[in-house]
């Protein structure tokens, strides 16, 4: 079995309709669908890459709000970024780490108790 691509990492949260806006107005990301009756939304990049989903807690599943995997955004100037991020409300953990000539990271937390990373590549001249 191969792989083909990785199009969607999902979190849960309390509140879609807060996290929709924390993740469009914070973070940058536009919003692609959203289905209140079935507690989802999808957003993206302006670029390309792959979506962000976010459903709402229920009863079903199993993974609670601030409970899921780190997912990384991809941004052009981190120092930047985190500095916009965290005058609109995000919860920078710990200080921009960097990994010489390969990338600048820096772990952020949102309003559920989610992690989320913002990196910048760096490349060799």
């Amino acid at each position: 079995m191969k792989v083909k691509e990785i199009g969607l990492s999902w979190i849960v949260v309390k509140d879609l309709k807060a996290a929709v806006k924390y993740y469009t107005e914070v973070v940058g990301l536009k919003l692609l669908e959203s289905s209140e009756e079935y507690g989802w939304a999808e957003l993206g990049g302006y670029e390309r890459g792959s979506r962000l989903g976010i459903a709402m807690a229920n009863p079903r599943e199993k993974v609670a709000p601030g409970q899921n995997a780190v997912v990384t955004f991809t941004v052009a100037d981190v120092e930047k970024a985190k500095a916009e991020m965290v005058a609109k409300g995000a919860k920078p953990e710990g200080d921009i780490q960097e990994v010489p000539g390969h990338v600048k990271m820096q772990t952020l937390i949102d309003q559920d108790g989610n992690r989320f990373q913002i990196c910048q590549h760096l490349h060799h001249s």
